[in-house]
């Protein structure tokens, strides 16, 4: 009888860890195309394979456990994937690796490295939704801490060392972050967004150089969409500065982004932007954008995407003012064409 007993208090101990247990979930997306270039540095065409034309290649895992009373404990880890040539970018766990302590009542906070708040708010209004290329991802990127005084901020994008806190207020979600000086720089992020009839948002994030603790670089954007329909119209404006080492402010980047997406079926979008970017403080550096693209669903986790970027960059246009990856050539006009498929896991 004592073994008996002593086999179901066994059983009945394993069958309570086992409903305690994190749900774990493997993920993921594979995003692979052919990119033409008609000018290049060189002055001359190109043509690669190049992951990521309208997402990025991804893995990661992710898990939450239910603790009852409305409480959730989770992590997210993920990584960045160039499927092209098999490796990782920027290690193991790039994007994030982080643990999230979440109530329905109260929000989320999470602790560890993390998207960005303010970047999460400005995609809400992004012309192009922050398509992995061919958007205003870049000059954000590309507009984040161009002097390198900050290593806590992985191109505006990603904050490591970071500790953020998000609720949603009835139709308006609120999140800040801050990511810890730990001699590598501090980082502010905020982020709003407000979804109804028309959606709002407004981010700002700025990064203090590890050296001195001064202000090294500050980004704020501000926007909104509409939907019509099957018509969905976007506007947005983002500023962008940056100081260096002597703490002389080196750029100042402006860029009016309209976008228009249009729902043609159930499958298929159309999508048009256009962006005008201009550093106040380098006359020179302008570059106006404008790109046409068509994404076709060929299940729930498969697309097929073509997309063309037409390019006027002026004598000193840099990467600050492109919204491309690889920035048009400096007082040329030149065509990116991009044509592949993202399958998502």
């Amino acid at each position: 009888m004592n073994k008996k007993m002593t086999a179901l208090a066994a059983l009945t101990l394993l069958s309570g860890l086992a409903a305690a247990q994190s749900t774990v979930t493997l993920y993921g997306t594979v995003d692979l195309g052919l990119m033409v270039n008609s000018k290049t540095a060189a002055g001359t065409s190109s043509t690669s394979l190049d992951s990521g034309g309208i997402a990025p290649s991804i893995w990661g895992l992710r898990g939450t456990e239910d603790l009852g009373g409305g409480l959730k404990v989770g992590f997210n880890l993920e990584g960045h994937l160039n499927p092209d040539t098999g490796t990782s970018v920027n290690g193991l766990f790039r994007r994030q690796s982080n643990l999230v302590v979440s109530s329905s009542d109260w929000g989320a906070v999470t602790i560890g490295n993390q998207y960005s708040p303010a970047i999460l708010a400005f995609a809400a209004t992004e012309p192009r939704g922050l398509r992995e290329n061919f958007s205003g991802l870049y000059h954000w990127a590309f507009n984040s801490d161009t002097n390198g005084l900050n290593g806590n901020d992985d191109v505006g994008v990603f904050l490591q060392n970071a500790i953020s806190y998000s609720n949603n207020f009835g139709p308006v979600k609120l999140a800040a972050g801050y990511g810890l000086k730990e001699n590598v720089g501090s980082v502010l992020s905020l982020g709003a967004t407000y979804t109804g009839p028309v959606t709002l948002s407004a981010a700002y994030q700025s990064a203090n150089s590890a050296a001195t603790g001064h202000r090294a670089n500050s980004l704020y954007t501000l926007g909104a969409a509409y939907a019509m329909g099957d018509l969905t119209a976007k506007v947005n404006y983002l500023r962008g500065k940056n100081q260096n080492a002597a703490q002389v402010q080196t750029s100042d980047v402006g860029v009016v982004g309209l976008g228009l997406d249009w729902k043609t079926s159930a499958q298929n979008t159309v999508l048009a932007a256009l962006y005008l970017g201009k550093d106040k403080d380098n006359a020179a550096d302008k570059t106006h954008t404008f790109i046409l693209g068509n994404e076709y669903a060929l299940s729930k986790r498969t697309t097929a995407y073509g997309q063309v970027a037409f390019i006027n960059a002026k004598a000193g246009a840099t990467a600050k003012t492109s919204a491309t990856l690889t920035p048009g050539m400096a007082g040329e006009t030149s065509t990116q064409l991009n044509v592949g498929i993202k399958h998502a896991f």
